[in-house]
């Protein structure tokens, strides 16, 4: 199996011509024309992520956060992430980034935070031309209530900004850092939104006009969504009955 069968499979997933302009996602290192050995799934890329590759003797990574999100101008090994890139290049890993896309793809993460948090009649929202928000109902209870399920399902803090008292029936959600998006979930009728992070002053204006908003940690909002990637990439992978196995990471082989 090489990498372009599994870059078109990621493609499937999460078209990369959705990406934002400013994103780098797709292939980042290696080549198409590479052997896949085995696949490993994760939010990041990390030094502790490239060992738990190589123990497992998968030499494809398939990650939410692009590396060399920044232009690099040498790869000194007294810098972090240039140190990272020199032994991911004598490791050999090719490593596939999927961000922007994955985030508004039908099932990506915001789908996949919406269904955690039990939101159904899920829908994008209207005048959202970037097509990340999500938007749908939940069984009416108290804020405080449904920030304690939030944090519960996530498994994270979360800070609150919204009288705790108030009723919640819809909610809207865009995991990671989801400021910008804030004022439209307001405006498109919903009395919550729930993000992995976002300007506190921008919050406490929202508050003031009665619109919640509940920061719930940027990896906490995204990592739900990478088991479902690494599901669908075994299940492609299987269809074509190459015996490539998928890693999710610190979890193991995905059935």
């Amino acid at each position: 199996m090489l990498i372009s069968e599994i870059f078109a499979m990621v493609n499937e997933i999460a078209p990369f011509e959705t990406a934002e302009p400013w994103d780098n996602v797709g292939l980042l290192t290696g080549r198409m024309e590479n052997e896949v050995t085995g696949v490993l799934c994760a939010l990041d890329v990390t030094d502790s992520l490239i060992e738990e590759a190589v123990r497992l003797g998968a030499n494809t990574i398939v990650s939410h956060h692009p590396i060399m999100f920044s232009a690099r101008k040498n790869l000194r090994e007294d810098n972090y992430e240039a140190k990272m890139l020199c032994r991911i290049i004598r490791e050999r890993i090719n490593i596939i980034a999927a961000h922007t896309n994955y985030d508004k793809a039908m099932g990506g993460v915001n789908d996949c935070l919406a269904k955690e948090l039990n939101i159904y009649h899920v829908r994008s929202v209207e005048g959202d031309e970037e097509g990340i928000l999500r938007i749908g109902d939940i069984d009416t209870m108290r804020l405080g209530e449904f920030s304690d399920m939030v944090s519960n399902v996530l498994g994270d803090v979360v800070r609150v900004y919204g009288d705790r008292q108030k009723a919640i029936r819809r909610v809207a959600v865009c995991g990671g850092s989801g400021g910008e998006y804030a004022s439209l979930a307001q405006k498109t009728g919903a009395d919550a939104y729930v993000t992995g992070e976002m300007r506190y002053h921008d919050s406490m204006d929202l508050m003031q006009i009665g619109f919640a908003t509940l920061h719930a940690g940027h990896d906490a909002t995204e990592r739900i969504a990478v088991k479902p990637l690494a599901t669908g990439l075994q299940k492609r992978i299987n269809a074509l009955q190459y015996n490539v196995k998928v890693f999710l990471s610190n979890m193991g082989v995905v059935e």
